[in-house]
């Protein structure tokens, strides 16, 4: 590199770093933005995904068409497209109340309707934004030599602006001042992108064409295949991966910012010499970790959420590594850069597409991810030595790559987690994966047909179908769990004398509405359509259709359909559960102060808010402890330990207005508040969940 083009250089990588590291900070951040509007649905995250790959697509597309131009031409129309950009970003900061209001509630078709919130909320200025680095690259490719050098750059920018959102940004600064940071990003962008065009000067070969490119070794002839088949699988990876965690183990959302991080970070290193420079390493790496995440499938369970978190971080790294080098290799001369990064964008929007789009669609539970763990297994064959007087065809070759998938499809099986419980329903949408089993259990020394409804990994109600226990109301609650919110209510102790109101955000199997009675109202909010065809099935639960209560079922966002009650001043909750933060699945929307005000003008003077707080991986009680401080709630807690199958350890809040004497807890431990340390009460605009991680 020439001294004097090194100003040049720098002013080069600080664009591409800049114009990434916003690309990729908007994610999460608009994420963030859409979770109530969906009903903090974990697969918002997959659809947001899905939705950036298309709009990088579309970056990619403008980059090609833009740099066929003449240069001056180039700088002057993208630099008034980005001032657009920024207009449009700034209109969005201050319309973003309004336009959440308007896509708020339970929609129909929400893949369609989310993909199409990320489109108003940032598509035009990030497609601009994902224009950027290809453009830069192609304007370098006429001053320096390795210009695909510039991608690390760009892929460092991105990683450590994903990162950057939920450590720093999220946990400091309201959400409407996260939008005008981005606006102002932006604005910082196309100033330096402003003044790079003021200072470039190209330094062209005599016949007119760029500089030959260095570094790395090049092949003898392009396959342009590999362009899209190697982004479409680690794409397809990413995904799937992701679904793996959030539907079948855990559906937290900091594991979406970490998989895409491990993401980005296996572009990296395949674009840097740690990756193309060895080529075995990362194939032995990648081998490994097919293999442990085999193995980590078949766990199941609270200890499942670790082993799978780390086979899907070493795969995501190991692999994406090997085959990003492998892109790496496949690079053609700088002259048809833009094709080449248009060609990778073309696979990586095929994979996206096809696991959060296609899959759901036509699988009922999360099968993209074995079938992405064969895909690899089918690549990483293609780069293996074959054995001695292997004649390699592309007959054989084939057969050669399907024998290693199917070794790695017959590995999964041998592992898969094997139970006696019979699947009784299966289905998939945009909620989640839901099932039911049933199976046969000892229970009070009889056998007895026990049915569970699964949430992923997460029991959401359980019964038993046969008498005399088909009843009792059982898992979390039981007189000692959540059942003492209502067992303990002055109005159900006096009898029917006294009918009650009873409201429960979450449906699940409907076990709750065991306790009703004739004259009680018991309303569920639920707005996985799912749950309530699972609940309302008399041949898998029959809690709500046994019921003698009157049983009221209201499909949407719960946070929403309170909010339309109090404004319509309807009849308040003698007892109002809170049943939706269970295994990992914590709606940030609905653990703010914003929604416990509305929870709590939804109850009846000596009413019982009861919080279910049972969680895997954050501890609520801080919340709650500072909550109910903030307003002015009396707060009790109890924790039931599991006595048997049927009856589930589990953590209930419960607040009120007036002292909780009348609470009975029964076999039940009181929680000792004193013990339990302050947090910062989130509201809409600014809070994180990150410190009550376990």
């Amino acid at each position: 590199m020439d001294r004097q083009t090194s100003p040049i250089v720098w002013m080069n990588r600080c664009a591409v770093f800049l114009g990434s590291f916003l690309l990729f900070l908007v994610q999460p951040m608009l994420g963030r933005t859409l979770l109530p509007m969906f009903g903090g649905s974990a697969t918002i995250w997959g659809v947001c995904l899905a939705a950036y790959q298309l709009l990088l697509l579309g970056g990619y597309l403008y980059a090609h068409q833009l740099a066929q131009r003449p240069l001056r031409t180039q700088r002057r129309f993208h630099l008034t497209a980005l001032l657009a950009g920024a207009g449009w970003l700034a209109a969005v900061t201050f319309c973003r109340p309004s336009i959440s209001g308007w896509l708020s509630g339970a929609p129909d078709l929400p893949w369609i309707k989310a993909a199409a919130a990320v489109l108003l909320f940032v598509g035009f200025p990030y497609l601009l934004l994902a224009a950027g680095s290809t453009l830069v690259q192609s304007w370098a490719a006429r001053t320096q030599r390795n210009v695909y050098s510039l991608y690390v750059w760009s892929n460092t920018g991105s990683f450590l602006g994903l990162l950057s959102y939920p450590f720093i940004l999220e946990p400091w600064c309201p959400l409407t001042t996260q939008w005008l940071i981005l606006t102002a990003g932006v604005a910082l962008y196309i100033a330096a992108l402003a003044l790079l065009t003021r200072t470039f000067r190209p330094t062209a070969a005599p016949d007119g064409t760029p500089p030959a490119e260095s570094g790395g070794s090049r092949p003898t002839a392009e396959r342009g295949w590999t362009w899209v088949v190697l982004p479409a699988a680690s794409s397809f990876l990413l995904n799937a991966v992701v679904a793996h965690l959030f539907m079948d183990v855990t559906p937290l959302p900091l594991v979406w910012v970490t998989m895409l991080s491990a993401f980005l970070l296996s572009y990296i290193l395949g674009f840097s010499r740690f990756g193309y420079g060895y080529p075995k390493t990362w194939t032995v790496l990648a081998i490994l970790s097919l293999i442990g995440a085999a193995f980590a499938n078949g766990r199941w369970g609270t200890g499942s959420f670790y082993p799978n978190a780390a086979a899907g971080i070493a795969l995501l790294i190991a692999i994406g590594t090997f085959l990003h080098s492998w892109l790496y290799e496949e690079r053609p001369d700088p002259a048809k850069l833009t094709r080449y990064y248009l060609a990778s964008s073309i696979g990586g929007a095929i994979g996206g597409l096809l696991a959060s789009f296609a899959a759901p669609l036509l699988f009922k539970r999360v099968t993209e991810y074995p079938l992405a763990l064969c895909a690899c297994a089918f690549l990483i064959a293609c780069k293996l030595p074959k054995p001695a007087g292997f004649r390699a065809t592309r007959t054989r070759t084939a057969l050669w790559c399907l024998a290693a998938a199917g070794l790695c499809l017959a590995l999964i099986s041998a592992t898969a987690r094997r139970t006696g419980s019979r699947v009784l329903y299966r289905a998939r949408n945009f909620y989640g994966t839901l099932s039911v089993t049933k199976t046969v259990e000892v229970i009070e020394k009889r056998p007895a047909q026990v049915a569970y409804l699964w949430y992923g990994q997460t029991t959401h109600g359980m019964q038993v179908t046969t008498e005399p226990m088909r009843y009792q109301p059982l898992s979390y609650y039981t007189p000692a769990g959540g059942g003492a919110a209502v067992l303990s209510h002055p109005n159900y102790q006096q009898g029917k004398e006294k009918p009650m109101t009873v409201g429960i955000v979450g449906l699940g199997a409907g076990v709750l509405a065991a306790y009703g009675r004739e004259g009680d109202l018991y309303r569920f909010f639920e707005i996985n359509p799912l749950v309530t065809e699972v609940a309302c099935n008399r041949n898998l639960f029959t809690y709500l259709l046994d019921s003698d209560a009157k049983i009221d079922l209201v499909p949407g966002d719960a946070r929403n359909m309170l909010a339309k009650e109090s404004a319509a001043n309807d009849p308040l909750y003698d007892v109002l559960y809170i049943d939706a933060y269970n295994g990992d699945a914590v709606p940030y929307h609905l653990i703010t102060e914003e929604a416990f005000r509305i929870y709590v003008s939804r109850l009846a003077q000596d009413g019982i808010l009861a919080v279910h707080v049972s969680n895997w991986h954050i501890d609520l009680l801080p919340l709650c402890k500072s909550m109910a401080n903030k307003l002015n709630l009396y707060t009790y807690g109890t924790i039931s330990v599991e006595e048997q199958r049927y009856i589930a350890g589990c953590i209930w809040v419960y607040m009120t207005r007036k002292p909780l004497k009348y609470i009975t807890t029964q076999a039940a431990h009181p929680i000792d508040w004193m013990t339990i340390r302050p947090f910062p009460v989130p509201t809409d605009e600014k809070g994180s969940l990150l410190p009550l991680i376990r």
